[in-house]
């Protein structure tokens, strides 16, 4: 629903047509905003009138579906994880390629205005060189999201099954922090040491994990993750660099040693921002301006999807082998 609820927001894209293989769900979603609907991907692919489709499915069948948009020349806006496996990942990124459409992960965290003005601070220097980042996702889910989502729209099993979701906390929802503090710093992962656990779900993923992680720069940054944790604990994400720091959210707050414009030295500054739309409508708004402008890469690729999945797999990795996991 919030998808469909952020096309029909956006400036320069409207909800088309609705498909979902539960007739009910299509029907619904489709009678909302006066469009046609299927249960048949097929049928949607070959329907006039859509540029591109929004792929919000089990983790395991975005690739699937997105290689088939691709060779019906349709572009592609898909949610996070990009996919379950680099493998599957590679296979979206050269489907759009040799077939001449646009490829998008649905990173919305990008587009808010806290992470816009982090990007600037960072990037000017306002807090020095980058020595370290710190992920934190304490979320406390209830039993009713495994099998329904926070919506409860549609009854399934796949966030409980490691085969179609990929993994817990790490995957689905940790996934946006990671991509966001790449998009902020640019810092690209080296190695990673994960420990994780299911402590308190009857699922297959992990309710729990903690991970460090190694930077090209020689920056360290941890990600702790939780889907129970009781009362739900604080969540943030900060950025620690050799003259201040950066705490995201909104208002964000600053500290820096340096002489920065809007800032003061040697003290706590906080900066109130306006948001002007959701981010998901910008996402959508961005994307559906490359498309309509012809451009070569949406505002965020696939490769951005690609690179955030290689960090989560190695994680995962290092938690089964107990060692240290390279990143390539």
């Amino acid at each position: 629903m919030r998808h469909a609820k952020s096309v029909h927001e956006a400036s320069n894209a409207e909800v088309a047509a609705a498909m979902d293989v539960k007739e009910e769900v299509a029907r619904d979603l489709a009678e909302r905003y006066g469009v046609p609907w299927t249960t048949d991907l097929d049928e949607l692919l070959s329907m006039d009138g859509i540029d591109a489709v929004y792929i919000a499915t089990p983790h395991h069948l975005h690739a699937p579906i997105a290689i088939k948009a691709a060779e019906a020349g349709k572009h592609i806006m898909v949610e996070k994880p990009i996919a379950t496996t680099l493998e599957d990942a590679r296979k979206m990124i050269e489907a759009a390629e040799s077939n001449g459409v646009l490829l998008s992960v649905c990173f919305i965290s990008r587009y808010r205005v806290d992470a816009a003005k982090a990007k600037e601070l960072v990037e000017k220097g306002a807090i020095g060189e980058v020595i370290g980042l710190t992920i934190y996702v304490m979320s406390d889910k209830p039993e009713t999201y495994w099998h329904g989502g926070y919506t409860g729209r549609v009854r399934t099993d796949w966030r409980t099954k490691k085969a179609e979701s990929g993994g817990g906390i790490l995957i689905m929802n940790a996934v946006h922090n990671i991509d966001l503090l790449r998009f902020i710093t640019g810092l690209k992962p080296v190695r990673v040491y994960a420990e994780y656990d299911t402590f308190a779900t009857p699922v297959e993923v992990e309710d729990w994990i903690s991970v460090v992680v190694r930077y090209e720069n020689g920056a360290i940054g941890s990600i702790d993750a939780s889907s129970c944790a009781r009362g739900r604990g604080i969540s943030g994400d900060r950025i620690y660099g050799k003259e201040g720091q950066i705490v995201l959210g909104n208002p964000l707050r600053v500290f820096t040693r340096l002489e920065v414009e809007g800032l003061k030295p040697g003290e706590w500054s906080e900066i109130k921002l306006e948001q002007p739309k959701d981010p998901r409508t910008l996402y959508v708004e961005g994307f559906a301006e490359a498309v309509l402008s012809g451009a070569e890469k949406p505002p965020v690729t696939g490769e951005d999807g690609l690179e955030a999945l290689k960090l989560i797999l190695a994680a995962y990795k290092s938690g089964e082998t107990k060692q240290p996991v390279e990143i390539n």
